[in-house]
């Protein structure tokens, strides 16, 4: 972090005035009959003019060129030749709201100026310093713009932003400057707002993604300063901030809440007159609402988990209450609406896998890779919840809810079978995935028929929907039946070698080289008995003519031995 300069750094944000002018003194008695969401307002200017690429120059640049649109729409000059600077009194901000748009431009430009800024500060010194100087100059505007907003009386969503919006842009000199301490109390004060204005008013999604780009900063100071936590605050507006926060809020839950007294169901009606359930039905609603609506997956699951809590804590409010008329009604309707969040939790989940299996959702590394035994998983739990829904006493068994019970029962039991016969298919049990197919095609024809019957809305999504299936049960049984029919050609071919190969011989068979695959398949050595074969006939000569036969006698011819000395003496010398 690049060091302040030692004379800015000792200047209190109270103390920053305007270079040409002095405060406006406020007027209690005007009005302001104005809303402006101001993070809606600044996110459309800065998505459309260069921050989605950060590019700080063009954005200042545009400010500029709206400023100078506004001052000519309002004629609101400063002068020809000669600048007069013209301050927003009072009686001028509450006559139309481009005003208000002025010191929110000015604010944005000084902002932007000191981001670009920034991007040279660290190699050039007298950059830092300007910076600061721009970031005071935005801290500025915006905390006049909260004083128009407060003072006046604007919608009390405007003065909620306007508050953080200043807290925000406090925060941001302060980090630029090093003041750590102070940076956590006033980014932490308004991811603070934020937070709340999130689960308050409409277009939660904005005020969530700017109270986590705010976290880093947060985080960083936390780290610098290892002895605070974010909740951790003791600043100049503290919890006198957060008490008034609190107590609008729930003003505003309380008079919405005021109009909700009355709930028809199941043929009935019934009054809620505790305030606490009141104001507890008309938050968890909003939260339903912004469950239906947010993309974010993750989110939305966590918006079901708040919506299911809200489910409880009413029903431990029923049980705790005295005097209270129709409890048990009031009991089985949020005993309803507690299963049926429920259904719809894990609908979202099964989408979700749903739309891994089919590749519309790629599945990032290190995730857990979707299988159709999830999807059986999720739906058998789904239609467990339909049969603790279907055991609600208040429920009218004729009634268009408790037929429509059935009807999704049949529907989901039918996605089940589907991708049981998938998880089949997957491990090469054609025969099995046949079978299971054609019972899905029964299951959807019967939940087809119970769906025309009822007639109703809900039930020709569910028909849509049927028909997608069918295609893909028809598909998907051809593949199971050409595979099944290729593994039993192959079943048939592989038998016919075997017998080959076992009747033939280890002796005929040498030149020809075979992989064994395991002690059965070992060729034939010989067989036992062995089989005979044909040999030609020897025939048999008797020689009998021999012994009538007289040879020559040849003794003559036979050299005959000599005897006396002469032998003697051979026999001594060994001759």
């Amino acid at each position: 972090m690049v060091a302040e300069d030692a004379e800015l750094s000792d200047v209190k944000i109270e103390d920053i005035k305007l270079e040409d002018g002095e405060g406006e003194e406020k007027t209690e008695e005007l009005v302001c009959p104005f809303a402006l969401s101001l993070l809606k307002e600044i996110k459309g200017y800065q998505n459309l003019h260069g921050l989605k690429h950060d590019d700080y120059q063009r954005y200042r640049q545009y400010c500029s060129r709206r400023l100078h649109r506004i001052y000519k729409g309002l004629k609101f000059l400063h002068g020809g030749k000669k600048f007069s600077n013209k301050k927003i009194t009072p009686d001028l901000f509450v006559k139309d709201i481009r005003y208000m748009q002025i010191i929110l431009l000015q604010a944005e430009r000084a902002w932007a100026y000191a981001m670009d800024l920034k991007q040279f500060a660290n190699t050039e010194s007298r950059k830092q310093v300007h910076l600061i100087s721009k970031l005071k100059k935005a801290v500025l505007y915006a905390a006049e713009l909260e004083s128009n907003c407060v003072s006046l009386k604007c919608d009390t969503t405007t003065q909620l932003e306007a508050k953080a919006y200043h807290h925000y842009m406090t925060g941001v000199l302060l980090f630029e400057q090093g003041h750590w301490q102070r940076a956590v109390v006033s980014l932490s004060a308004a991811q603070k707002i934020y937070n709340k204005l999130a689960d308050a008013v409409e277009d939660s999604e904005l005020y969530r993604e700017k109270h986590d780009e705010m976290t880093p900063k947060v985080q960083y100071c936390l780290y610098n300063i290892q002895s605070m936590g974010v909740e951790n605050i003791q600043g100049e507006d503290g919890e006198g901030l957060f008490q008034e926060l609190d107590s609008i809020i729930a003003n505003k839950a309380t008079k919405s809440a005021a109009a909700v007294r009355e709930i028809k169901w199941e043929g009935n009606s019934f009054t809620i007159s505790n305030d606490d359930i009141k104001i507890q039905l008309v938050q968890m609603e909003d939260k339903i609402q912004l469950a239906k609506e947010c993309t974010d997956h993750e989110k939305r699951l966590e918006l079901y988990e708040e919506v299911l809590s809200k489910c409880r804590d009413i029903s431990q409010l029923i049980r705790k209450g005295d005097k209270m008329d129709n409890v048990e009604l009031m009991t089985d309707y949020f005993a309803y609406l507690r299963i049926k969040n429920t259904v719809d939790r894990f609908l979202a989940m099964a989408q979700q896998v749903a739309d891994k299996l089919t590749g519309v959702v790629e599945t990032r590394a290190g995730s857990k890779i979707a299988r159709p035994e999830d999807l059986v998983r999720l739906y058998d739990i789904i239609l467990q919840n339909y049969a603790d829904m279907k055991d609600i006493t208040s429920l009218d068994k004729d009634g268009d809810t408790y037929q429509m019970i059935d009807v999704n029962t049949m529907y989901y039991r039918t996605k089940r079978c589907f991708y049981i016969a998938e998880c089949h298919l997957g491990q090469s049990n054609w025969l099995n995935a046949i079978v299971l197919y054609d019972k899905c095609t029964e299951h959807m024809e019967e939940t087809t028929r119970a769906a025309n019957a009822l007639k109703s809305t809900n039930t020709q999504s569910i028909v849509e929907d049927l028909q997608v299936l069918s295609e893909q049960i028809y598909s998907q049984r051809c593949s199971a039946h050409a595979s099944a029919f290729l593994q039993t050609q192959l079943v048939e071919e592989e038998m016919k070698e075997i017998s080959s190969d076992k009747n033939k011989m280890l002796a005929d068979s040498l030149e020809e080289f075979k992989l064994l695959k395991n002690v059965n398949d070992l060729p034939t050595i010989a067989t036992l008995p062995p089989d005979f074969q044909p040999i030609p006939c020897k025939p048999t000569f008797f020689d009998i003519s021999l012994n009538h036969i007289e040879f020559p006698d040849l003794g003559e011819r036979v050299e005959k031995e000599s005897s006396g000395l002469s032998s003697f003496t051979k026999w001594i010398w060994g001759r």
